[in-house]
């Protein structure tokens, strides 16, 4: 095989590739919808308006406390295709990040080890757990049995001091008031 081709359809891993996303601490997290459809519900007047979809997303966001004794949801917006959330690990978990050996050329091996061990990280299992009920009650309501509702990955950031949390409530906070500049504003 010609070696320029050698790794055209791997696909690397996508997250902070050395951080254990079981550690303590405050994570901001963007989920976008499948297509970027709007589906859960509309802005009037710098107000987010529910739809039956956005009142499932609002029902499980209330469950999150209750997946797991160590995560508590901070703030949140669910905005007509996508939504915002911090949430708050409290305690380490026993778990050993290793991270992808130090090649430039990781071995498919070693890319679905280095997969199967960030599944396990809370974060991902919450996120996962999350999108899941979701999607599989959107379902229920759509009659679509098995669509894909989110996007596959999401976007996360690890809040490092107050005043970058401070920023990022506000900005969850004001999200529907400023729709019309967001990035993830879709069809």
């Amino acid at each position: 095989m010609n070696d320029k081709y050698k790794n055209k359809y791997r696909i690397a891993p996508n997250r902070w590739q050395n951080w254990d996303y079981s550690a303590p601490g405050d994570y901001f997290i963007t989920i976008v919808i499948q297509n970027r459809e709007s589906i859960l519900g509309e802005i009037q007047h710098g107000k987010m308006i529910l739809s039956d979809y956005g009142k499932i997303v609002q029902n499980e966001f209330l469950k999150i406390n209750d997946y797991d004794p160590h995560v508590q949801l901070d703030e949140f917006v669910i905005m007509p295709n996508h939504i915002h959330f911090i949430l708050n690990v409290e305690k380490i978990h026993e778990f050993s990040l290793r991270s992808l050996p130090p090649s430039p050329s990781p071995t498919t091996d070693d890319i679905k080890q280095y997969r199967k061990m960030r599944r396990n990280m809370l974060v991902i299992k919450i996120l996962g757990k999350f999108q899941q009920q979701t999607s599989k009650q959107i379902n229920i309501m759509r009659n679509t049995p098995g669509t894909k509702n989110w996007q596959r990955d999401f976007y996360d950031h690890v809040i490092r001091n107050n005043e970058e949390y401070v920023r990022i409530k506000e900005y969850i906070i004001k999200n529907p008031q400023n729709w019309e500049n967001d990035r993830f504003m879709g069809t």
